[in-house]
């Protein structure tokens, strides 16, 4: 029988016992915010909490891991203009996030790793690690599941392009096709190649998909009609299955170093 790994459901006294094994916390976060036409608000948010869930699963035979309640609002100010969005201002999550790990830090635990599913958290997240760091002196690391570290192999078996690892694009929704196909309208999925800030535009230096060293404050409606960004009609559910076993599978080995620390 595999051990409990979500924290919500566990007693006070469990929790005591599990805090003094080092066990880890993951929590995941993600967003509500618009997904295109084809998928749900929450696309971000069931991703990263069905991936923590599978890592939990998988590693939790090696050592302790629980699994946070999902924290499923993020910072979503380039999709605040499209119905459904909710996005939190930067100091009204950064307080929710840092009061969330100095409690679990009162409560014994010491490695604190964030499961990020939404690209428009990641520069908050990065931020508030060393700040919680220093104050509590609990290690805090956020893991961005869209990461090259994690999907650069597999993406290029595919020849997956940028644009299809973008936004209610070819990998998310291959992705929501394996974990919640009956949240998927493929019937209303089309692709939408942005009108501006790519090359093909114009455009060398304020490019969507990254120029290093150079961010800039585009919005959905800068690059978008439909709210999508790539091509959510060459997905498949075969390609998220084997996308997400190696993304797990990948994400266990970063555990593994930080259960090290």
């Amino acid at each position: 029988m595999m051990a409990q790994i979500f924290f919500g459901e566990l007693s006070s006294e469990e929790v005591d016992k599990i805090s003094s094994q080092e066990a880890l916390i993951l929590i995941p976060i993600g967003s509500i915010e618009q997904h295109g036409h084809h998928l749900p608000l929450a696309t971000d948010s069931i991703i990263s909490q069905e991936v923590t869930r599978l890592i939990a699963e998988r590693i939790n035979n090696e050592f302790p891991v629980l699994v946070f309640p999902q924290i499923p609002f993020g910072k979503s100010t380039e999709h605040a203009s499209k119905p459904g969005t909710i996005s939190l201002e930067t100091e009204v999550l950064t307080n929710l996030l840092r009061n969330i790990c100095k409690n679990l830090v009162k409560n014994g635990f010491k490695k604190i790793v964030f499961i990020n599913g939404h690209g428009g958290n990641t520069n908050l997240l990065n931020t508030m690690l060393r700040e919680i760091r220093e104050e509590t002196g609990a290690f805090i690391t956020s893991i961005y599941l869209y990461s090259e570290t994690f999907l650069k192999e597999t993406l290029d078996r595919f020849k997956l392009e940028e644009l299809d690892v973008f936004h209610a694009c070819t990998l998310e929704t291959s992705f929501m096709m394996t974990l919640k196909p009956e949240l998927v309208h493929m019937e209303k999925a089309s692709k939408e190649k942005p009108h501006k800030f790519t090359e093909e535009s114009g455009y060398k230096y304020l490019k969507l998909t990254g120029s290093k060293g150079i961010e800039f404050s585009w919005l959905i409606d800068d690059v978008s009609d439909s709210g999508v960004i790539g091509d959510p009609t060459k997905a498949t559910a075969e390609l998220g299955q084997e996308v997400l076993e190696s993304l797990v599978e990948k994400i266990c080995e970063v555990l593994r170093e930080i259960k090290k620390v």
